[in-house]
C-alpha cells in the first residue's frame, strides 16, 4: 500500500446524507447529481466526495452516515435535501483503492489498521472521505479508483520517534 501525508486546505462541498447501509448510498447519488447538474454546479474542477461517519464493523447497518458531496464555490446555497458543509482541511493520510467500491473496507482496513499504527501518526477526530476518480456508470468497477482520506494530527516533537540526542 502507497501511502502518502498531504496537507489540504478546506473544501466547502453541496452534500446529500444517506442513512444505512453503504452498499445503498447509490440512490442517494441518484437524487444529488442530477438536481446539481441541472443547476450548473457538476463540471470544470468539481470533486466528488463521500464522507464516511460511521465504522461499518461497530454501527449497526440501519444508522451509518454517509454524506454524498461536490465540491461548491461560496455562491452555492442549500437547496431542498441539499445541505452545505466544510470537509476540514490539514494533513491527510491518503492512498488509492483501484477497483470495486465493494472491496472498499479492504483498503480502510489496511489503511487504518496496518499503516495507521506504524506511520507514528494517529486519526484526527474527524471523518474519513474518499474521493472518486472515475466515473462508475462508465468505468467497469474492476478499473474504479478512488482515492481514501484518513485525517491526522498535527504531528508534534515529541511524537517523532526519529529525533537525534547529542550529548553535550
Amino acid at each position: 500500500m502507497r501511502v502518502t501525508i498531504t496537507r489540504m486546505k478546506p473544501l466547502r462541498v453541496a452534500f446529500m446524507r444517506h442513512v444505512g447501509p453503504y452498499s445503498k448510498v447509490g440512490a442517494t447519488w441518484d437524487q444529488l447529481l442530477p438536481q446539481l447538474g441541472k443547476d450548473g454546479w457538476i463540471g470544470g474542477d468539481a470533486l466528488f466526495l463521500g464522507i464516511c461517519h460511521d465504522d461499518p464493523d461497530v454501527t449497526p447497518p440501519d444508522r451509518i452516515r454517509y454524506d454524498a458531496c461536490v465540491t461548491v464555490g461560496a455562491d452555492f446555497q442549500p437547496i431542498g435535501d441539499i445541505g452545505v458543509q466544510v470537509v476540514a482541511g490539514g494533513d491527510y493520510a491518503v492512498t488509492t483503492h483501484f477497483g470495486p467500491y465493494t472491496k472498499l473496507g479492504d483498503s480502510y482496513a489496511k489503511l487504518l489498521g496496518q499503516w495507521l499504527p506504524r506511520s507514528g501518526r494517529e486519526l484526527r477526530s474527524r471523518p474519513c472521505f474518499e474521493t472518486y476518480l472515475n466515473d462508475p456508470n462508465s468505468t467497469d468497477p474492476a478499473d474504479l479508483l478512488t482515492d481514501l482520506y484518513a485525517p491526522l494530527e498535527p504531528k508534534s516533537a515529541t511524537a517523532n520517534p526519529r529525533r537525534s540526542f547529542h550529548p553535550t
